[in-house]
């Protein structure tokens, strides 16, 4: 009976591992703009912001601050709820005439971002939701889930804020279980995952070290930065044409052209 139990766990085990949302990849036509280099100069006081931006977007490494430098803590700036006006819009079909692409493909230089800074505003696993997925496959199925909405928010000047609002990402995990144990799952599971939520990853991560009780109960530092590496990957990679089309609206509102 017993060794039915454990081979019964690993089998969970190893389905918890691989049913997940998997991670999205680069469009084609991403995949393309790769081989043009923005001329840009960014700073950001995160390492790991630092390696996925530039991993994912075709910009060269940014200038990383140090502790020492007095930058504003923007995760702590109060802003207003973004206008809804400025929400992305459907795609335009691309024109077929290269003279007429937008000035995006064409290249352009952008200048004066600093302290870049992934600023977490909203996060919730949906419990109830999880629960109720998980009841509706007869109490079989462990549900778990992960949404969360964020900015990428700079400074330009001494005390111009911009932002890129609508920012969203979607992570899911599930795997089969015996009767009840399923929804008994996707209960407690929320309260088990409370330090993965992406604002705690960040914050011990980037901003400052988990104690030695933390990490004992929780996870290392080092664990925190994979997984929050993890998240921004998904984070850009899921929102691709979204920054792709509202930094094009930054760059012509300050007028910093630059024809290749």
């Amino acid at each position: 009976m017993n060794l039915k139990l454990i081979i019964s766990f690993i089998i969970f085990f190893v389905l918890n591992l691989f049913c997940k949302t998997p991670m999205p990849e680069l469009s084609s036509e991403a995949k393309l703009s790769k081989n043009k280099m923005i001329s840009i100069r960014w700073t950001t006081t995160d390492p790991i912001l630092a390696k996925v931006f530039n991993e994912i977007f075709p910009v060269p490494p940014a200038i990383l601050l140090d502790e020492n430098t007095k930058v504003v803590d923007l995760t702590t700036v109060p802003l207003p709820e973004p206008n809804p006006d400025h929400a992305p819009k459907p795609k335009e079909e691309k024109p077929i005439d290269p003279n007429e692409l937008p000035r995006w493909d064409r290249g352009f230089e952008l200048s004066n971002i600093d302290n870049l800074t992934v600023v977490i505003r909203k996060e919730s696993q949906r419990p109830f939701y999880s629960i109720g997925v998980s009841l509706l496959a007869l109490t079989m199925l462990y549900y778990g889930t992960m949404e969360t909405e964020a900015e990428l928010v700079w400074t330009s000047g001494e005390s111009n804020l911009h932002r890129i609002s609508f920012l969203s990402t979607h992570e899911t995990i599930w795997a089969p279980m015996p009767f009840y144990i399923g929804t008994g799952s996707s209960i407690v599971g929320p309260a088990f995952n409370s330090n993965r939520y992406p604002s705690k990853l960040q914050k011990y991560c980037v901003q400052e070290k988990p104690g030695k009780l933390r990490e004992s109960l929780e996870q290392s530092q080092t664990e925190n930065c994979k997984e929050y590496e993890t998240f921004l990957k998904r984070l850009f990679l899921q929102n691709y044409d979204n920054i792709h089309l509202q930094l094009k609206e930054w760059e012509k509102r300050n007028q910093d052209w630059f024809q290749p």
